[in-house]
């Protein structure tokens, strides 16, 4: 197994370390996988909570174990309110760990979010191969860079929708 200097052990997570965790954080891949190729499927909106909950739940722990009960920066020393601030937090790679599962824990929601609006507001009237051509892309530029893909979506696709019956009832 690789070292990296200056890794911290998580006491809320078996005092396992980043690397040792690493491995853990791929439970957010079916929630791609169903995003990408099965976006209809009715267990669809459940089961794409799987990932993004079990990767939420490790970075609460693995933050809470740096804060609190860790040799990591205390809760009154992280400073985020700067950017010297930040760049100090990710010098430590067990919060650059954090970060990480932050990064993947939202931008997987965004893209169930993208998906879920997609399917309400469009229902069967798209098909696979509108799925396949455009929203995938824009499922890849969220998993890859969140805020683009959302973007994204939110310019090209979203303005060609039609309304959901609860913004029909909010507008009228």
């Amino acid at each position: 197994m690789p070292t990296i200097e200056g890794l911290k052990p998580f006491a809320l997570l078996g005092r396992y370390n980043a690397v040792e965790l690493w491995p853990a954080l791929n439970l957010i891949l079916p929630t791609w996988f169903l995003l990408a190729f099965a976006p209809r499927w009715k267990h669809v909106p459940r089961l794409t909570l799987i990932g993004p909950l079990f990767c939420a739940a490790l970075y609460t722990l693995a933050a809470v174990s740096l804060m609190f009960l860790g040799n990591g920066a205390s809760s009154n020393e992280i400073d985020m309110s700067t950017l010297e601030g930040i760049v100090k937090l990710f010098s430590d790679p067990s919060w650059v760990f954090v970060g990480w599962v932050h990064y993947i824990v939202y931008d997987a929601l965004i893209g169930r979010w993208i998906v879920t609006d997609l399917v309400e507001r469009a229902g069967d009237t798209r098909g696979m191969v509108f799925h396949l051509c455009v929203m995938v892309p824009i499922l890849i530029l969220s998993l890859m860079i969140g805020p683009t893909g959302w973007l994204s979506y939110m310019a090209i696709v979203r303005p060609f929708l039609l309304p959901t019956a609860k913004t029909k009832t909010k507008t009228s």
